[in-house]
Parts: C-alpha cells; sequence; structure tokens
C-alpha cells in the first residue's frame, strides 16, 4: 500500500536529507507544491538544499531514474539545471520510509518577465540548448504525449463522474466541439516529431538568475513536441505575442532550427493543457491539500466559467496566436 503524504514529517525529511550526505541544521520549511511535496532545508555550514517527495505511486524508481538521467545530460552539455545531489549509496534517488526522495541544490533568482524581451530571448535559447543536448536522448519509460489520453479520456471522466447533471449536455457539445478542432489540427504524423521534452515549461518552472536562466522540476519529462516546451511563455494578444515568438525564436535558433510549423498546433495544445489541467484538479481531490488550495474548484460557477473557457477555446483555432495566458502547475 502506498503512503500518504500526511504522514510526511519533518524528521523523516530531514533524516532522508541526511542520507545524501548533508548535514542538515534543523531548520526545515514546506514550498509550494501539490504533486509532489517539496521542502527547503537548512545545512549546516552551507546554502540549503531542496528536498523533493514523489507522490506515491506516480512514478516507477525507472521513470524517476530516467528523469535524472534526462537531467544530467542536460547539465553535462553545459544547460543550467537545478542539479541532483548524490547520495553515500551512489544515487540521486532514495527510498526513505516508503517515500523516493531527491535533493537538488538551492538555486536564488527570480521568476522570467514575458513583457522582458531580454528574459524571452534567453528563455529561446536555453530552450534551444535543452532540445540540442536530449534530441538524441531517447526516453524508454516515460510519458508519450498523448492527446487522446489528455484530451477525450480526460473529458470523458470528468463528464462522467464531475460534471452537474444541468451542466452535462453543454459540457458535452463544447467539448466534443473543442476535441474535433484538436484532432483536425494535429497531423496524423503528430508523433513523428517527437524529442525528449521537459514537458511542463513555464514560467514557474525556470528561475532567471544572474548568469541566465535555469531549468527546474523534470518532474514531467517525456517524449512530445518541442513546442510544448515553447509556447507556455506566450501570454497577451496576439500583437504581445508576435513580440514575445520574436525573441523566442531568436534565442532558440542559436542552437536549432526553429520548428515553425509546429506554431499552427499552439491551439490544440493549448486546450488539450486545459482540459488536462481540470481533470488532474478532480483526479487529485481526495489530497486534503487540493481543496485548500483550489476552493473554487467543482462549484457550479466554476463549470459554468469552464464551459465557457471550453468556448473561447474553439473559437481560438480561428485567431492563432491570441488566447490567454498559460495555465502553470504541475501535473
Amino acid at each position: 500500500m502506498y503512503r500518504s503524504f500526511s504522514e510526511l514529517q519533518p524528521d523523516m525529511v530531514l533524516d532522508a536529507v541526511e542520507a545524501f550526505g548533508v548535514e542538515v541544521s534543523g531548520h526545515c520549511y514546506p514550498l509550494n507544491s501539490y504533486e509532489n511535496r517539496v521542502f527547503q532545508v537548512g545545512v549546516e555550514d552551507g546554502p540549503p538544499v531542496i528536498a523533493k517527495f514523489y507522490r506515491p505511486g506516480r512514478w516507477t524508481i525507472e521513470q524517476i531514474k530516467e528523469e535524472h538521467g534526462f537531467a544530467a545530460k542536460l547539465s553535462t552539455a553545459g544547460v543550467k539545471t537545478a542539479k541532483n545531489l548524490v547520495s553515500a549509496a551512489g544515487d540521486t534517488i532514495v527510498e526513505f520510509d516508503g517515500f523516493y526522495c531527491s535533493v537538488q541544490q538551492k538555486i536564488m533568482g527570480r521568476m522570467p518577465e514575458v513583457d522582458n524581451f531580454d528574459n524571452l530571448y534567453q528563455l529561446g535559447q536555453i530552450i534551444g540548448e535543452m532540445h540540442a543536448a536530449t534530441g538524441s536522448y531517447q526516453l524508454t519509460v516515460r510519458n508519450v504525449f498523448d492527446p487522446q489520453a489528455m484530451g477525450s479520456d480526460n473529458a470523458d471522466f470528468l463528464a462522467a463522474s464531475w460534471l452537474p447533471k444541468k451542466q452535462l449536455a453543454l459540457y458535452r457539445k463544447c467539448v466534443n466541439a473543442l476535441l474535433q478542432r484538436i484532432d483536425q489540427c494535429l497531423p496524423a504524423d503528430f508523433s513523428d516529431s517527437f524529442l525528449s521534452i521537459h514537458g511542463d515549461c513555464h514560467l514557474s518552472n525556470v528561475l532567471m538568475t544572474n548568469s541566465g536562466p535555469v531549468l527546474l522540476d523534470f518532474d514531467d519529462v517525456m517524449s512530445g513536441p518541442a513546442m510544448q516546451d515553447l509556447w507556455m511563455f506566450l501570454a497577451g494578444d496576439k500583437i504581445q505575442q508576435k513580440k514575445q515568438l520574436s525573441e523566442l525564436i531568436e534565442g532558440y535558433q542559436e542552437s536549432l532550427d526553429f520548428p515553425e510549423q509546429q506554431l499552427g498546433w499552439v491551439p490544440a495544445l493549448r486546450a488539450l493543457r486545459v482540459i488536462n489541467y481540470t481533470a488532474w484538479l478532480a483526479k487529485r481531490w481526495s489530497d486534503p491539500a487540493f481543496p485548500l488550495a483550489f476552493p473554487w474548484f467543482n462549484s457550479e460557477d466554476f463549470w459554468i466559467a469552464h464551459i465557457k473557457e471550453l468556448q473561447q477555446l474553439t473559437k481560438d483555432f480561428d485567431a492563432g496566436l491570441d488566447a490567454t495566458p498559460a495555465r502553470g502547475g504541475n501535473f
């Protein structure tokens, strides 16, 4: 039986971090994270470290090791990341009291600003460097970007268990129209373009430091389209997005040709993320942290607004790069 995060006590966190040869000071406090549990842990005579405890049952040890192999490949290539520490046994992951735990160095920085063109240029640079470094790195046990699982499967799950009866018919009509547009948008050979990607590359998973951006949180490493690691940096109206995109492209092309043909996929990628995000909230609702963090979810007003969002996303297919800002979050 998998352990619950409610059983994860501070003394367990400190003991797990010490398994990485770190002499802890005793200071430990939680950071914002919902899918996993993340703590900043004080270190004697040194900067603090970040301890990450993976959600029990989500990933196998092999999948976590492949995530760490992806991050190590980047580090070897000179791409700036929060490096995983190595335990006394020589591993970057330890199983401690029923939990898988990893420890990373603490990175000091700030979130990138989408209206700062220099930030966007640097983001384009580091994503291009990442794709150049891992393009030949074949993932074998990690997830593959799956439009059916993210879209229609999640929509069926929500319709079967979560939609209020009075909203159900309209939801099905709207989500089916959106799924049809997604299917029309993505080509039959969609998966032929896949490479090893970060998978959840948004502003909260990058820190701007004095020496440039640093990539964080590789929990969603997968095989997928390059554009999945780029489109979430675009926000605002069409004019703003085109200016942002120009900077991203210029930075990206220092390492690789920009996948311009994938720009037409952005409305589909955005729509799939919204459906997937909503289903993620529902699937995690039994975790006490979720009702506290997302009290607006699952109200009648929420579902009314969500249906309107689906309708707008359908219209966005005709608008190109002109839609709502990307959602953050890990799922």
